[in-house]
């Protein structure tokens, strides 16, 4: 199991104690401290009795990818330093996988929580659905958090790709789903905490780019290797993205105008016009139909 950080942060002690708190025990537990300014993590990391791994700072990509390949074990989880995981999680993936023993990775469905390990909002789905459906993009791919998977297929895809970062984990997926089969655990058993010092918090835009990249990338990739079934489903995959990205993009926009957050609705109003302008525009156009049906329901 890794857990790659750059701070190591309030809530470290918390996550490796949901590892410690399985009911099927961790082989092993990799803290990688990927260059943190902060001294001291060594002497946690011996606190709590984790393999303790420093590299220069290179980003979550290079701290998964160190962990993996320090690693000894035949699957290989993911942890956030600021998540948790369910007691059943790694017993229940496992029971899940000896049942495909041809699939290469299992994931599951989690719950969101504040600072405080409050839950909050709806928990997502780890439905099981074939990796057609997901490369497609007929529903969302797994989270990284929640995914347990072969290390000998990680490391033969590549792992993660820093260049396509804060959607590495996307892309990641992506090429695993090419490789073979999933097995979904329909349980939320994995915490995911929203704070303020989240990724996804502060990098909206440039996740979107990245978002969109992963799976030009991809597509080309399988264009690329005269893979047609795949470069059809990617296809799909894209038009879909182009149109939820639009859709978030709107949404945005309409939450900094009613702010008054000038300076951030133009940044966001320009991505869209420039990256998105044909979807945009759709979304526009939909999302004022939407308010004239709803005006004429009203009574």
């Amino acid at each position: 199991m890794v857990i790659p950080t750059n701070r190591g942060g309030r809530f470290l002690k918390e996550a490796v104690a949901s590892v410690r708190g399985q009911t099927s025990q961790a082989s092993e537990i990799i803290l990688v401290d990927d260059g943190s300014p902060a001294p001291g993590l060594a002497a946690v990391a011996a606190e709590l009795g984790v393999r303790y791994v420093r590299q220069p700072p290179g980003g979550v990509s290079a701290a998964r990818n160190t962990g993996v390949a320090c690693s000894t074990g035949t699957w290989v989880a993911f942890l956030d330093d600021d998540d948790v995981w369910h007691p059943d999680r790694l017993q229940a993936q496992l029971d899940a996988l000896a049942g495909r023993p041809r699939a290469n990775a299992a994931y599951t469905g989690g719950w969101h929580m504040d600072s405080s390990g409050r839950r909050f909002g709806r928990d997502w789905s780890g439905a099981d659905i074939a990796p057609e459906a997901m490369l497609r993009g007929d529903v969302d791919i797994p989270r990284i958090t929640t995914l347990l998977v072969r290390r000998e297929v990680y490391l033969a895809v590549g792992g993660c790709n820093s260049a396509m970062e804060p959607s590495e984990d996307n892309d990641l997926i992506l090429r695993l789903l090419q490789t073979g089969d999933f097995a979904g655990v329909d349980r939320a058993l994995v915490g995911y905490r929203r704070h303020g010092a989240n990724v996804t918090a502060t990098e909206t835009l440039r996740g979107r780019a990245a978002g969109r990249r992963v799976v030009i990338a991809l597509l080309r990739d399988a264009r690329a290797r005269n893979d047609v079934v795949t470069e059809s489903l990617l296809r799909e995959n894209l038009r879909r993205t182009r149109s939820k990205l639009a859709t978030a993009n709107l949404g945005d926009l309409v939450d900094a105008v009613r702010a008054r957050r000038w300076p951030y609705a133009t940044r966001v109003a320009w991505w869209g016009a420039s990256r998105l302008p044909v979807e945009s525009t759709r979304a526009v156009l939909a999302r004022g139909q939407a308010r004239v049906r709803h005006r004429a329901q009203d009574p």
